[in-house]
């Protein structure tokens, strides 16, 4: 979950203006093998809810990326490539004014960070953007872990009524480290 979460539900928080915040609920089922060398989830199915009535949903099989669905059809990222899809075609040929929305294009990771660094700008993911978004992918899987709804308080950043699923939010650390 948190290698496909991390390379996806950051555009989907991009898009949605949600970088310094976060779903209020979140919903998973999954499976992950009994033997062997890995016990994390292979297959899973999940859903945010945010406070703005929005859904995110996501699962394991289909293509890599991620699809925005509109009233007027839907656009998909994969994203190996950067290729998009979309559903009429003809939201690919779509002009943008200057007013609209626009979610902005990366020259790749490595090249925006640098650019960052020389211009002492902001990366397009800037580090609180990748915090939410590895938030979301221990959320998901603590959803997995326990079987059961996530309740989320973004502004906090605490699960609420559940202290089972909230021990899972930190391990214990070894001797002699602490904080």
């Amino acid at each position: 979950m948190t290698d496909r979460g991390a390379h996806v539900l950051d555009l989907g928080h991009l898009a949605m203006d949600m970088d310094h915040s976060g779903p209020t609920e979140i919903h998973g089922e999954g499976w992950r093998p009994e033997t062997g060398l890995f016990n994390t989830f292979m297959k899973f199915n999940f859903e945010y809810m945010y406070p703005n009535g929005v859904r995110l949903h996501g699962k394991s099989d289909g293509p890599r990326g991620i699809k925005f669905e509109g009233d007027e059809g839907w656009i998909f990222i994969h994203i190996h490539g950067g290729n998009l899809d979309a559903e009429p075609k003809s939201l690919l040929r779509e002009k943008f004014s200057p007013d609209e929305v626009q979610l902005g294009r990366s020259p790749g990771h490595h090249r925006d960070f640098l650019d960052a660094v020389r211009s002492r700008g902001v990366p397009m993911a800037p580090a609180h953007a990748g915090h939410r978004t590895a938030s979301l992918c221990h959320l998901t899987n603590i959803a997995l872990l326990t079987g059961r709804p996530v309740r989320w308080d973004p502004e906090k950043e605490e699960i609420l009524d559940d202290p089972e699923a909230s021990r899972l939010l930190a391990r214990p650390m070894r001797a002699p480290w602490r904080l």
